[in-house]
């Protein structure tokens, strides 16, 4: 069983100062301006730092590792992937190669950390029909690609790792409503029953595992995939259901659209019939809870998910799982 969140984040991350970040820089034959502005992120740290370089002007993206996640062999094989995307013209936004190296080591905290280009581009909550297809046409390529073999180093998305794998944590987390966490665990044990055989039947490959609409930049030229930081082996059904993940049928109109898009360029054979839907989604709220529950130490996380240690939180949390045991023993049954 894989550990996929870690455990003892150290206090140099915590507090990662503008003085760390330009001394790291300094270590790569860069030079920082000074002025850093951090980034929206949560699990890594993540800064826009302004360069004098010129092959870099005028800023770049630095993301620190948060400790203890991945192993340096597991983060090479995001970089690597990131990569041969990339020399396929594939648009992701890959590492810069400072110094032979996409992965470096700060001295002084022994923090992991690469450094990427700035692109510009905005998010978008709503995608039209042709933002659709581009998408799927797109993802069909990564995919592509990402089937040729798989990772060494990194986990398989499976319901062993993304909901038993949290068990322990949450059942040891003392500043949680145990009682009611217990009960939470007890229809998480259900739904594991229900979904695991199922997983069997799956094809597994490189997925970028965590494909939200945050995670794609549109830009001038089109869509860029963002962060591979939680790609894994996996179906690639995982990869599809998330973008567009509504039950209404809007939502099953533009998944078809998708789909569409996604077989027009893909090899890949996809099944995402409303079981493996809720399947997935039960699994990411599950992950999502032993996540938040891992970082408890993270005063970031303190403050961004003030109520998880809430008993009003794990009521609603509970109330929200055992709708999908439902669901799934529904579609199972017909």
């Amino acid at each position: 069983m894989m550990n996929l969140t870690g455990s003892g984040p150290t206090q140099f991350f915590y507090n990662l100062t503008p003085e760390v970040i330009d001394a790291s820089f300094f270590d790569l034959g860069l030079k920082p301006s000074g002025r850093v502005l951090a980034l929206n992120s949560l699990e890594n740290r993540v800064y826009e730092v302004e360069v004098s370089n010129e092959e870099f002007l005028p800023s770049v993206i630095v993301k620190f590792y948060r400790p203890n996640r991945w192993s340096k062999d597991s983060i090479l094989e995001e970089h690597a992937f990131l990569n041969e995307l990339a020399e396929l013209e594939i648009p992701v936004i890959a590492p810069l190669s400072i110094n032979n190296q996409t992965l470096h080591v700060e001295k002084n905290t022994s923090l992991f950390y690469a450094i990427f280009p700035k692109v510009r581009g905005r998010l978008k909550d709503e995608l039209n029909k042709d933002e659709i297809d581009q998408i799927g046409r797109l993802l069909g390529r990564i995919h592509n690609v990402g089937g040729v073999k798989k990772f060494q180093h990194r986990p398989n998305f499976t319901p062993e790792n993304y909901i038993i794998g949290h068990f322990e944590q949450l059942e040891n987390s003392e500043f949680l409503p145990q009682e009611t966490v217990k009960n939470y665990l007890y229809v998480a044990e259900q739904i594991n029953g229900l979904i695991a055989p199922f997983f069997q039947n799956l094809t597994f490959q490189r997925i970028h595992g965590d494909l939200h609409r945050g995670n794609i930049l549109w830009t001038v030229h089109g869509p860029v995939v963002l962060d591979l930081d939680d790609c894994v082996n996996g179906p690639c059904e995982q990869d599809l259901w998330l973008l567009l993940s509504g039950r209404d049928d809007y939502s099953k109109q533009e998944r078809e659209l998708f789909i569409t898009a996604y077989e027009s360029m893909s090899k890949k054979e996809v099944n995402l019939n409303p079981f493996i839907m809720e399947a997935f989604r039960s699994m990411r709220l599950i992950h999502f809870n032993g996540w938040i529950a891992k970082r408890w130490e993270d005063p970031s996380f303190k403050n961004f998910y003030f109520t998880f240690d809430s008993q009003n939180y794990w009521e609603t949390q509970l109330l929200d799982l055992k709708e999908q045991l439902g669901l799934l023993q529904d579609l199972i049954s017909t």
